[in-house]
């Protein structure tokens, strides 16, 4: 036998034996110890936003809301989730959600349970009652309505954690004034629950120059609410990531906010993007002065004025830089 042929035969019989111990020691041990046990499948947190056109991103110029900012630092603490809902908006592969804009309470509620039972969240995000103080509802009537909602959404999900926002502020006075007083409702709705898995969430500190028109926010005023739903979220889900200074708290930000201008006498709006700086002034209010904090930006206008010159009068312009808040934002 040449020496191919030798080693073919070797690696043949050393097959052979090889397949007879395997089965002999396979033969030898109980059923259960010859197979490893099924791996359960990782399932991640089911995370259902629900509100109107804020919780679907109007404001951001990829519409994506605080959803993007909230599952980065979820992840980064240590929970994974996945946004479920019918609507779908923003930037990236996870962007479901129940935003709906200009609906009210009331129009949320009539769709709600069929929502809840088709992707049966595990956390619901609720920002709900802007359009109800738009429309001129007020601040007790909208209370008792996201009362019912947040009863509704109990009976549907029982063991789910819920988190309820006190709103973004209105830019509009009459609305900003009805905005304060349900947001101070909202805690008191959720401590008579006595409910242990509903959270309230302050959100009421996005507004001025946190949003792009009167209402919604800005990429800055999204990242802010962001921020406030995970300081929420890691404190009930013990999350490791979570640190304390919250980092919107600066004197200094670039905003991008709707602005209403004239061309040509006729008023146009746009975005317009500045640089802000929190300052102390004084304003005065019926004839009484007072310091106050508040958020300014530095404007350049262009001013005529008349001189006497060659024996006569001429009209030249200057530029003139002022403080100016951002009162003299308009809705676009």
């Amino acid at each position: 036998m040449g020496t191919r042929a030798r080693k073919l035969g070797i690696a043949a019989m050393t097959a052979v034996l090889g397949a007879g111990l395997v089965a002999g020691v396979n033969a030898s041990l109980p059923a259960a110890a010859s197979s490893l046990p099924a791996v359960a499948s990782f399932v991640p947190t089911k995370v259902m936003p629900l509100g109107d056109s804020i919780t679907r991103g109007v404001g951001s110029p990829t519409m994506s809301s605080y959803r993007p900012g909230l599952e980065q630092r979820l992840i980064r603490g240590g929970l994974e989730i996945n946004y479920v809902g019918s609507q779908s908006d923003g930037t990236g592969g996870d962007n479901q959600h129940e935003g709906h804009g200009g609906w009210t309470i009331d129009e949320l509620s009539a769709r709600l349970d069929g929502w809840l039972a088709t992707y049966e969240p595990d956390v619901v995000l609720v920002h709900a009652g802007t359009n109800n103080i738009r429309l001129g509802e007020g601040p007790y009537t909208t209370a008792r309505k996201l009362s019912g909602l947040l009863d509704q959404i109990r009976r549907a999900r029982p063991g789910a954690q819920i988190f309820v926002a006190q709103i973004a502020t209105s830019r509009v006075p009459r609305e900003a004034s009805d905005d304060r007083s349900y947001n101070r409702l909202i805690p008191t709705i959720v401590a008579q629950k006595q409910d242990g898995n509903m959270t309230v969430v302050d959100q009421s500190s996005v507004t001025g120059i946190d949003l792009h028109d009167l209402r919604h926010p800005n990429d800055f005023g999204y990242a802010k609410m962001a921020w406030n739903w995970y300081r929420a979220m890691s404190r009930v889900y013990g999350l490791s990531g979570f640190t304390g200074p919250n980092p919107y708290l600066a004197t200094r930000a670039r905003r991008c906010l709707a602005a209403k201008v004239l061309v040509r006498g006729v008023p146009h709006h746009r975005t317009e993007c500045r640089d802000w700086t929190l300052r102390t002034t004084i304003v005065r209010t019926n004839g009484v002065e007072r310091r106050v904090r508040i958020w300014q930006t530095l404007r350049e206008d262009k001013q005529t004025y008349r001189v006497r010159a060659a024996g006569g009068w001429m009209t030249r312009t200057r530029v003139v830089r002022r403080w100016t808040g951002p009162g003299n934002l308009l809705n676009v």
